[in-house]
């Protein structure tokens, strides 16, 4: 097979990937291998985290809307790396007021050939910025700059909503902010890629 068609198999797979994502498809389990990992905003481990019976997102009431870019893949025998810019909007209550939550993240794949087909051993979100406002012009979230002194500026607003619905959110996800940890990341996926071939 050729690294075109490789390329595009990938590419295909991780586009699959978001769909089936924001439309709640349990045909997502197929993009990805059994013993996969996820690390995204809310959650860390294997993919049952993600995906399973153990998954808990925020709020579930309302419809995750997202958007991607073109994936760019990094290919390297059965092994390659997607990076793919995406943002995603996700509506909650905030203060008693309907809000609209808009994320931008880096996903970064790691993608195998196993056998013949490529799926998912490895999914890793990159923070890079967020906003935070009402859904109907002029309403008022109820905010004030101090509800931000200490959140990260690369998902500020999503550790806010977080916190204000009760739950938690780590400080030490992965963000543009601190641009060594990404560092350390790429060059991590770049010595996977390398190894084995």
């Amino acid at each position: 097979m050729s690294n075109g068609t490789d390329m595009a198999l990938i590419s295909e797979l991780v586009a699959r990937e978001r769909l089936f994502r924001a439309r709640h498809n349990p045909e997502i389990r197929d993009c990805y291998y059994a013993d996969a990992t996820v690390a995204t905003s809310w959650q860390q481990g294997p993919l049952s985290t993600f995906i399973g019976a153990e998954s808990k997102e925020v709020d579930p009431r309302f419809v995750i809307v997202g958007s991607v870019s073109t994936p760019v893949v990094h290919l390297n025998g059965d092994k390659a790396y997607v990076e793919l810019p995406t943002t995603t909007h996700m509506r909650m209550m905030v203060n008693g007021t309907l809000a609209e939550l808009e994320s931008y993240r880096r996903l970064i794949y790691r993608v195998e050939r196993r056998d013949t087909k490529w799926k998912i051993s490895r999914l890793t979100s990159i923070n890079e910025s967020d906003n935070l406002r009402p859904v109907i012009v002029g309403q008022d979230l109820h905010v004030i700059p101090q509800d931000f002194n200490g959140l990260r500026s690369s998902y500020q607003f999503l550790a806010y909503v977080r916190q204000a619905a009760g739950g938690q959110i780590s400080q030490d996800l992965l963000g543009t902010d601190r641009p060594e940890e990404v560092e350390r990341l790429y060059k991590e996926t770049n010595a996977w890629l390398r190894a084995g071939v």
